[in-house]
């Protein structure tokens, strides 16, 4: 019963789960001290879990158990996205049609290529509830229904909510064609209830996008010189991308050896023969310029990268989109098979993927290499000519509907199965571990806890840490405080998704007292031992470390310190607290100023820090250092016999949610390097940091009111329309 694949689904989307899990059944759900150095659960776990109806089903079982239960939600998803795509395409064909699209829909290219993004599931499933509630409020007049999709999708994810927004609006422009002046009421009608759905999903939206607006990623952007495509490989891509079922993003057959821009707008069987159809035959129709508009983005950068927000990674994840749109004009296609070209096209584009095939070999062989994989290739390759072929017989062939429908949904139902199966099995056996043995590596991690409260276990091992609800130096997860991400840069070694290991010293600066392994070096310490199956885990421990607060009493200024060479920055930090220039003449009251690079408590020697100096630094912090840390739901507790005045400094990521109090005072918070640092008087200190986040209680604010405001709204609209009835 264990469901595994590879790559982010084992490393993310299990870990994260669990970690939510044991999160909300012990109350931890405000500052979480299992991802990365600490972070706060809502804003980091809002974007791949909190918002998902999925996951809360998940949560009724045990943390243990999610492995064994994430097969069942990913048929729940499956089926979710079918049913929203449905109710959206039954209003434009035929049930027993939209149903045959839906199912292109839910088991789409885009589908299966981002089965190890377990999140990209719920965004896709939601989606059609928006262009339902559109065409609803446009066609009908039915108030209500675009705003509670928006409030769907806003909860759900808040950053594919972004690119359906977009999506949304050029949807409206070529809809509503040139008529956009006598659709002021129905514009006002859409900002109105988009506002309202936001509102409604503020709880989880607002702290969320909040916390994401720290991230540094969000500041680059699509650089002039990417605008266009600059090689064939890119227009190749294109071309398979819209063409030829979706291949794997850790391992592609073909064109490149990974891509995780999750390009793949494959429907299953028919491929891009029935959109063709449709745009052929309806060249001026509304339908037709969205495909061919969207076609067209996909291949031009700066066109696709409007979706991220010209973002310089570029991704394709907004082509979900653009496949519902394709699976209406299949629909349509379907539905009235003899009034398009449904065999000539098949014929013929068969025909040039065929060529297309025949010619990645050539290529390959006499320009440049093409194919990495050529038995998934072929694989992939003859599966979407086949389709194609398969898709005109039984349009020609078939005489009598009742044979034509069952033709096509064996046809497409046998493709969706083939497709998305195949897929997830090539990322599974390529993961290196078979199910059972990523399940007992979990089993054996549980078995595992800290010793010391004051300390860390060094490693970013999410399968480790945060399915097992433990403190780590790190992770892999881009979803973290943006204090993190500026702690890194001060070291000089920025973080993007995995956290890095920064200069030496940067371990034991964090507290990273004790790692796990299989394989203990003679000698170590080793302190607890865990197995489960042919699995054996060790937890050892490191000589040295400082522990989570230490007491400082002399300083560097900020920007001394960025004078450092980078391999330096760590050492300096266990030997100084770093102000920065605005906070110094406040510091400079309590702490002895360091003298910038000279000093020879952090000279440089060839290979770095004197033989023995990290271990000197790492001495005075361990003696200085705090002497127990109490965490609870809603903070921390710290106790240090200071034996004179200073600042403690905890490696933990500063937050402006955190209030702190020194034997019962309040404390000003000092951020240093993106930690945090409190002035302590000499003697016994009792040292509490309360956490609240506000982003939350804001958003819940924001929803109560969205509620409200949304339900006046319902009700004066249906107040209105049993007027117009009465009239």
């Amino acid at each position: 019963g264990v469901f595994t694949l590879g790559n982010d689904f084992n490393e993310q989307q299990i870990p994260f789960h669990m970690l939510a899990n044991r999160a909300l059944k012990s109350g931890n759900t405000g500052w979480n001290w299992s991802i990365d150095l600490g972070s706060s659960f809502v804003g980091a776990l809002g974007f791949y879990v909190l918002g998902s109806p999925f996951a809360w089903i998940s949560f009724l079982f045990p943390a243990e158990s999610y492995p064994c239960v994430v097969a069942w939600l990913y048929m729940t998803k499956y089926a979710a996205a079918a049913a929203c795509a449905y109710g959206y395409l039954k209003r434009f064909a035929g049930k027993r049609y939209a149903a045959l699209a839906a199912l292109l829909y839910a088991f789409s290219g885009f589908q299966s290529v981002n089965l190890i993004f377990h999140h990209f599931h719920d965004a896709a499933a939601f989606f059609p509830l928006i262009l339902t509630g559109y065409e609803k409020l446009a066609r009908e007049g039915k108030k209500g229904a675009l705003a509670l999709g928006v409030a769907v999708n806003a909860f759900v994810n808040y950053y594919f909510l972004i690119q359906e927004v977009i999506f949304l609006i050029l949807y409206f422009l070529v809809r509503e064609g040139g008529r956009l002046l006598k659709k002021r009421g129905l514009i006002g009608s859409c900002l109105l209830e988009g506002v309202l759905g936001i509102a409604m999903a503020g709880i989880l939206f607002l702290p969320s996008v909040l916390f994401t607006l720290e991230n540094p990623r969000l500041t680059n952007h699509l650089p002039v010189s990417a605008w266009i495509y600059g090689g064939n490989r890119d227009y190749l891509q294109v071309v398979r991308t819209l063409l030829f079922p979706g291949e794997l993003m850790s391992a592609q057959s073909c064109i490149r050896e990974y891509d995780w821009s999750s390009w793949s707008a494959y429907l299953p069987m028919t491929g891009l023969a029935l959109p063709l159809c449709y745009i052929l035959k309806k060249k001026k129709d509304w339908l037709s310029v969205c495909l061919a508009g969207g076609m067209i983005m996909t291949g031009i950068p700066l066109f696709n990268s409007v979706f991220g927000l010209f973002s310089d990674t570029n991704y394709h994840r907004w082509l979900f989109m653009l496949i519902l749109l394709m699976s209406l004009a299949s629909a349509k296609v379907l539905e009235n098979r003899r009034e398009y070209p449904v065999k000539t096209v098949c014929c013929l584009l068969s025909v040039f993927m065929t060529a297309m095939t025949i010619g990645f070999f050539w290529w390959s062989e006499h320009r440049y290499p093409l194919i990495w994989q050529k038995d998934v290739f072929l694989t992939w390759s003859i599966a979407g000519i086949a389709g194609v072929l398969l898709t005109g017989l039984i349009a020609g062939a078939a005489r009598k509907r009742r044979t034509y429908l069952i033709g096509m949904g064996a046809g497409i139902a046998a493709f969706c199965i083939f497709t998305t199966g195949t897929t997830a099995w090539l990322y599974q056996s390529g993961s290196g571990q078979s199910p059972q043995d990523y399940r007992d590596r979990l089993q054996a991690f549980r078995q595992f806890s800290l010793p010391d409260e004051r300390y860390r276990i060094a490693g970013s091992d999410n399968t480790l840490l945060m399915a097992n609800a433990l403190p780590g130096t790190g992770s892999f997860t881009s979803m973290v405080s943006g204090s993190i991400f500026r702690f890194y840069e001060a070291l000089g070694s920025p973080r993007p998704i995995f956290s890095p290991e920064g200069p030496d010293g940067t371990r034991e600066l964090l507290g990273g007292k004790y790692y796990v392994t299989d394989q203990p070096a003679e000698g170590a310490v080793i302190l607890q031992e865990a197995s489960a199956g042919e699995k054996r885990f060790y937890l050892c421990e490191y000589e040295n470390a400082m522990p989570v607060g230490s007491l400082y009493q002399t300083y560097m200024t900020e920007a001394d310190f960025l004078q450092l060479p980078a391999e330096l920055r760590a050492a300096a930090m266990l030997k100084c607290l770093i102000v920065p220039e605005q906070n110094e003449k406040e510091a400079a009251q309590v702490l002895q100023k360091q003298e910038p690079p000279a000093a020879e408590t952090i000279a440089a020697s060839e290979n770095g820090l004197p033989a023995g100096r990290k271990e000197a630094l790492v001495k005075e912090r361990m003696a200085a250092g705090i002497e127990s840390l109490e965490k609870d739901p809603r903070g921390f507790t710290a106790r240090l016999d200071a034996g004179a005045d200073g600042y403690v400094l905890f490696t933990v990521p500063y937050d402006d949610g955190f209030d702190a109090r020194v034997n019962g005072e309040p404390a000003e918070v000092l951020e240093t390097n993106g930690l945090m640092a409190v002035p302590v008087k000499k003697g016994e200190n009792e040292i509490r940091f309360t956490y609240r986040n506000r982003d939350l209680t804001a958003g819940a604010l924001c929803s109560a009111a969205g509620i409200a405001a949304f339900v006046l709204y319902r009700g004066l609209a249906g107040g209105a329309g049993i007027r117009a009835r009465l009239k």
